[in-house]
């Protein structure tokens, strides 16, 4: 069962208008299933927050994917429970995805064979997010986006 907590609050106090803080989480069971989830359920907090570009939405449920189905499929590692933990957070012109397994070793970037099927998600999650990286003791993977308006080239 999906448990989803919602927060919103100003990023700092302040008497003039500050840029909100939206941040939902959701804890969901470690299971091919919960990669559609942590994606439907990314897709409408952003929808419902509004403000972020459609081609960065886009971007950004594809690290979801990438990041949720790396927790999946390495998280339960180590006999670590198997819950996969998925934070959003949007404030000011920033997004940032979070994805929390159960593993202790960090996720890291590898080379795939040309005749193998898996193992490019993290070049996926290094190519679209501004920024990527790992953090608590190993078991959070995170990925940046800017949602600052682009100039359209012509």
């Amino acid at each position: 069962m999906a448990h989803e907590h919602t927060l919103r609050t100003p990023e700092r106090p302040s008497s003039h208008l500050s840029p909100l803080r939206n941040a939902v989480a959701v804890s969901l069971p470690s299971s091919p299933t919960c990669v559609r989830t942590s994606r439907q359920f990314a897709a409408e907090a952003m929808e419902r927050w509004g403000g972020i570009p459609a081609v960065v939405a886009e971007d950004a449920l594809v690290v979801v994917s990438e990041l949720v189905t790396n927790a999946v499929l390495h998280g339960g590692e180590d006999g670590a429970e198997e819950v996969v933990r998925l934070r959003i957070e949007h404030c000011g012109d920033e997004l940032t995805v979070r994805v929390t397994d159960g593993t202790s070793k960090p996720a890291r970037l590898r080379t795939a064979g040309a005749t193998e099927t898996g193992g490019r998600g993290l070049l996926l999650v290094m190519r679209l997010a501004d920024d990527w990286g790992v953090s608590e003791q190993n078991h959070t993977t995170w990925a940046r986006f800017s949602t600052h308006p682009q100039e359209q080239a012509c």
